[in-house]
């Protein structure tokens, strides 16, 4: 590693106040580590790095120790080993407390610690560099509030939560810095897959998901405080609903307002639809609606998709979101409506069929799986489960009939051999 040397942008002990970030100390040393990489050492502890190139700046909280002349990396544990302080080494640092990145695709401050995000920001413009970055500053800085700086000062020293959630919550979030978002859980699809039952049903099209999954959604609601009614908050128009990993929830960064039981009309369920990617049950394709699954043979959908001049997969919706999607949500607001939201699903290769524009496609692949596409989640559940009772009773009866035909045939067969006579 080479000596200190002056990087093309670092922020300021001022902006780091702002930000969250720890204050680097008159006694920290500054060593550069590779072309766009940086290190402040105490003494031989590495306390801080930043990474800094002409439209990149990343900046996080250290404390790996080192040992002759920092050239290794001392073990964490008794039982560790010491490491030669190379890239490879650095992959195992362990950042924590609140980290600041600033890049093309926007600014984050978040902590690792408690896994939340205080703030982000998207660019639309990609032409970035480090002069945006300082007229950001300066403007987050000026906008900046003595609440404000009380507010990051406890998100930085905040420890981490294991929070409770389930079905029917209301959850607020930030949308931006003076601006909450508002949403409701719809499904906690990682609590279903841990039920046999569940799993013994197949539902490819809910059990293919990755982590742990929750469906929600979003209100077509912005404020600029937390205070709502929760049974207003429940009539309010929302974008389509999605999948999301529970980390913001499990984690405290969406915070829970309350509860209501989830009236059937509330749901908005994904729509999947796909030949099954299990190796084991390769044979069939399969439409998942919410808790309705309908399996038909896989050669009747090879030859319905083609017909239809699309792909085994163009309707599998089974992608899932680590962050909350709000994309055109203060558009839809403006006019009422999710119209503004499904103008960018028109452009994707993977068709959502609750999208409008794919009605006819949907009526075809409803018909072809025993649903009806112009019926509303309610009527198509209630057609399901009626016609699950039917084939319950029907598998009964059955059980019954062949039961007491073999009944009928075991005696005849004991007659016949205590007449040593065959029938």
């Amino acid at each position: 590693m080479e000596a200190k040397m002056k990087l093309i942008f670092e922020l300021t002990n001022e902006q780091r106040k702002y930000l969250g970030l720890t204050p680097v100390e008159e006694n920290w040393e500054l060593v550069k580590f590779s072309d766009d990489v940086y290190y402040y050492f105490e003494d031989d502890t590495i306390r801080k790095k930043i990474s800094v190139k002409g439209n990149y700046y990343h900046e996080a909280e250290l404390n790996e120790k080192t040992t002759e002349n920092r050239t290794m990396i001392l073990p964490k544990t008794k039982s560790g080993k010491i490491k030669k302080f190379n890239f490879t080494a650095t992959q195992s640092f362990s950042p924590f407390g609140t980290y600041f990145t600033f890049s093309t695709n926007g600014v984050i401050i978040a902590n690792y610690t408690t896994q939340r995000t205080y703030y982000s920001e998207s660019f639309s413009e990609k032409n970035i560099s480090l002069d945006n970055l300082k007229n950001w500053l300066d403007k987050w800085i000026e906008e900046s509030t003595e609440e404000d700086l009380k507010e990051i000062e406890e998100f930085k020293n905040a420890k981490r939560k294991q929070c409770k959630f389930k079905e029917g919550d209301f959850f607020a979030f930030k949308i931006s810095r003076r601006e909450w978002g508002f949403g409701r859980i719809l499904l906690d699809v990682y609590k279903l897959k841990k039920d046999e039952t569940f799993k013994k049903n197949k539902n490819y099209g809910l059990t293919n998901f990755m982590a742990r999954p929750l469906i929600i959604k979003v209100y077509l609601k912005i404020s600029d405080n937390k205070n709502i009614d929760l049974k207003e908050l429940s009539k309010c128009l929302a974008l389509p609903s999605q999948a999301i990993m529970d980390n913001i929830f499990y984690y405290g960064e969406a915070i829970i307002l309350g509860n209501l039981a989830l009236e059937i009309q509330e749901y908005d369920m994904l729509i999947s639809v796909s030949n099954s990617i299990n190796g084991d049950d390769t044979n069939i394709a399969y439409l998942q609606y919410g808790l309705i699954y309908r399996e038909i043979p896989l050669s009747v959908y090879q030859k319905l998709i083609e017909e239809l001049k699309i792909e085994m997969q163009t309707c599998r919706k089974e992608g899932i979101g680590f962050g909350i999607d709000t994309y055109k949500l203060k558009e839809c607001i403006e006019v009422n409506s999710a119209s503004p939201y499904w103008e960018r699903e028109n452009n994707y290769k993977i068709y959502d069929l609750r999208n409008p524009t794919h009605i006819e496609l949907k009526r075809k692949f409803f018909k072809a799986f025993g649903l009806d596409a112009d019926k509303t989640y309610e009527e198509n559940l209630k057609m399901w489960r009626l016609n699950n009772v039917f084939l319950r009773i029907f598998s009964f009866l059955f059980c019954i009939i062949t039961f007491d035909r073999c009944i009928n045939i075991l005696f005849n067969t004991f007659l016949c051999i205590r007449r040593n006579t065959i029938f």
